[in-house]
């Protein structure tokens, strides 16, 4: 009852005080409605994480590494030793490597530009992704490649025991991969 009262007084009291109105500061935005203003993340096609890998997925990951930076996460010593790190992980927008991991603070501020992984190729969002991944893995089969699926929830394999891996696994994976998920 009286929150019915006071939401019947809010237009009497913006009337009363516009100017009060308009001066408050809005809500400053966090990463969860920072996200949520957006619409979404970044989604990842599968063809951005073929072994190969793609522009797109450079670009969505470094503008994520480059946000992390400028949210406050430690970067790597221009003058210390080389160590390898993949390339997302380098900023040419600020000349820095992002240390890893990045700590939850600067990860959360952040959070509306950290790609999603490709929708398909996973259960929780592909309704035929048990299908497509059973197929998957006859593709790898009739091309030489023999491996099991560790778990039903997306492709994570092993080789299966007793058989050679081709010279050619990474371009057989793509292939079949793109053949059977599709590139977006």
């Amino acid at each position: 009852m009286k929150t019915t009262r006071l939401l019947a007084l809010a237009p009497l009291a913006l009337l009363l005080t516009p100017a009060a109105a308009v001066a408050m500061p809005a809500e400053a935005p966090t990463a969860i409605n920072a996200a949520a203003g957006t619409g979404a993340r970044p989604v990842m096609h599968v063809s951005d994480v073929t072994s190969q890998g793609s522009a797109h997925r450079t670009a969505l990951l470094q503008a994520y590494t480059d946000c992390l930076i400028e949210a406050g996460a430690p970067t790597i010593d221009p003058d210390a030793e080389a160590r390898p790190v993949p390339a997302e992980n380098m900023s040419p927008t600020y000349g820095v490597t992002l240390a890893w991991p990045p700590p939850a603070d600067a990860r959360a501020a952040c959070a509306s530009v950290d790609p999603v992984y490709p929708p398909a190729l996973e259960a929780a969002t592909n309704p035929t992704f048990a299908a497509q991944a059973q197929t998957y893995v006859a593709c790898l089969a009739d091309h030489g490649e023999h491996v099991r699926l560790l778990n039903d929830e997306n492709l994570d394999w092993t080789y299966r025991a007793g058989y050679d891996v081709p010279d050619d696994n990474a371009a057989i994976e793509d292939a079949c991969l793109l053949g059977t998920f599709g590139s977006d």
